[in-house]
């Protein structure tokens, strides 16, 4: 079953970041773009060190809001919370001000992120003239097998580095695509929403319709080239017009 999470934090979040009174929830499948999106995952498990038990309390309860799996181990005058998340997830926010906020917690806390801006956004500082690599339509092959299991793109990102790699991309007609099951369908839909696209979700004879675009182009920005070539090649596959920028 598909779990929508809402909540308000009213403290400031572990790790330093002012975000009282932000809302926080789960990307809802079924809605349509509109307020940015930040999608995000943490393959392995991440274990941080906290000598304050309320922010290592905060921290465990915010990591499980996000849908991780979580615990915490009291080693007597220190507190260790330990957390992961191995499927992609995502978050709706009302600002891209608090979506780069949040995404900047995520990567300090260890998760790996995806937030895509209109290409007239100002640190893009490239015209992209993109080449169309595949003509969009219907997909009704399963051609997103391997998104739960994640070989699709490339595993070991470079945490703390600067952005490097551009990939520019768009999709102007709507596209359908079949999942296996209900946790496919669901971190599909994480990612497109961090790609910035529209999405619609919706079953039909037994199985699982992804209905999705992206009419605006869009740019994301990845850590590596490994990365970039990783995703690219994942849109592609999937119906995207595509340009890597080095």
């Amino acid at each position: 079953m598909k779990m929508f999470i809402k909540f308000m934090l009213v403290t400031q979040i572990a790790m330093g970041l002012g975000l009282e009174n932000s809302s926080l929830s789960a990307a809802e499948p079924s809605s349509m773009a509109g307020p940015p999106s930040v999608a995000y995952r943490l393959k392995e498990t991440n274990t941080i060190h906290f000598d304050d038990a309320g922010k290592a309390e905060l921290h465990l309860q915010t990591v499980r809001k996000l849908g991780c799996e979580a615990k915490m181990d009291d080693h007597g005058g220190h507190m260790d919370v330990s957390y992961r998340l191995k499927s992609w997830n995502a978050l709706t926010l009302d600002s891209e001000q608090t979506a780069h906020q949040w995404e900047g917690w995520l990567k300090k806390s260890g998760f790996e992120t995806m937030h895509a801006h209109g290409e007239d956004h100002d640190h893009a500082g490239h015209d992209h003239a993109g080449h169309d690599h595949r003509t969009a339509g219907d997909s009704h092959a399963g051609h997103q097998h391997g998104l739960a299991d994640g070989h699709f793109f490339g595993d070991g990102h470079d945490h703390g580095h600067q952005s490097a790699e551009i990939v520019s991309y768009s999709l102007p007609n709507w596209l359908t695509t079949h999942t296996r099951d209900q946790r496919e369908a669901d971190e599909l839909v994480a990612i497109l929403k961090g790609l910035g696209c529209e999405v619609r979700e919706g079953r039909h004879d037994g199985h699982g319709d992804v209905v999705f675009r992206c009419s605006r182009p869009m740019h994301i920005e990845f850590q590596s080239h490994r990365v970039a070539a990783g995703w690219e090649d994942w849109m592609k596959r999937t119906g995207f017009r595509t340009q890597h920028v080095h």
